[in-house]
């Protein structure tokens, strides 16, 4: 992708936006838009309502991006906003450009002096993560696989339920799962799933990587826990969130 229409700075940022989201959109065109680079520590980009207009935030990972990126990026978020499916060349856009080497090396590094963990790496009250992990791991990765933290999240979360972190090689499952209702081999499985995160991450396929590729979710089939610990698990969090 060509860098030499890149952006320069905020003004040309604004232009850009403001630009491509009055003309993609009649609801923009009367509205005051205040676009500016922020450092987020990932690729994150907001779109959010302030008095008589919209002020949009991008990443600063994206100072050096070509023109067509940025306005990507703007016309995705007034999708999001206004609930409505992003076109399909621009999300290709986007993701060409978030899947360049330098992109990835500069998210990484800055997670890497900027990102913080916080996990709770005691016992749970009803399961034991350093127990379970062991098991998980002599039975299934011949004791091989390694990981720096292990431990419960800071919050119940019920739509992730675990998350290995590359970046900092962690992995953190949400405390939902530490209830006695919550089966062993449930959380062995939701464990199993992120361990395979750790094994898979970087592989890619046709030049594209992907976050569960193919030989991810075999492996994850494979499981002899798969189908009974996905039923229970689509039941718990469904029952949990009403």
């Amino acid at each position: 992708m060509k860098r030499a229409d890149s952006a320069a700075g905020c003004e040309d940022l604004q232009w850009i936006c403001k630009s491509a989201l009055q003309a993609a959109f009649p609801s923009f065109r009367t509205a005051e838009i205040w676009a500016t680079f922020y450092s987020y520590i990932g690729l994150t980009h907001t779109l959010r309502r302030q008095k008589s207009g919209w002020v949009m935030r991008i990443s600063d990972h994206c100072r050096r991006a070509p023109r067509q990126v940025l306005e990507a990026i703007a016309i995705i978020l007034a999708c999001k906003v206004l609930h409505r499916r992003s076109p399909r060349a621009m999300v290709r856009t986007y993701r060409q450009f978030s899947e360049e080497a330098s992109v990835r090396t500069s998210v990484c590094e800055r997670r890497r002096l900027r990102g913080r963990k916080l996990i709770c790496v005691r016992d749970g009250t009803s399961h034991s993560l350093a127990n379970i992990f062991e098991e998980v791991n002599r039975v299934f990765f011949s004791n091989q696989f390694e990981v720096r933290t292990l431990g419960w999240g800071p919050r119940i979360s019920w739509a992730r339920l675990g998350h290995y972190d590359p970046i900092h090689h962690t992995i953190t499952i949400s405390p939902a799962l530490d209830s006695p209702r919550v089966p062993r081999f449930v959380v062995a499985f939701v464990l199993y799933h992120e361990m395979l995160h750790g094994l898979f991450w970087g592989l890619s396929s046709a030049g594209q990587k992907r976050h569960h590729p193919a030989g991810f979710r075999r492996a994850e089939k494979a499981h002899p826990d798969y189908l009974r610990a996905r039923r229970f698990l689509t039941q718990y969090c469904q029952q949990r969130r009403r």
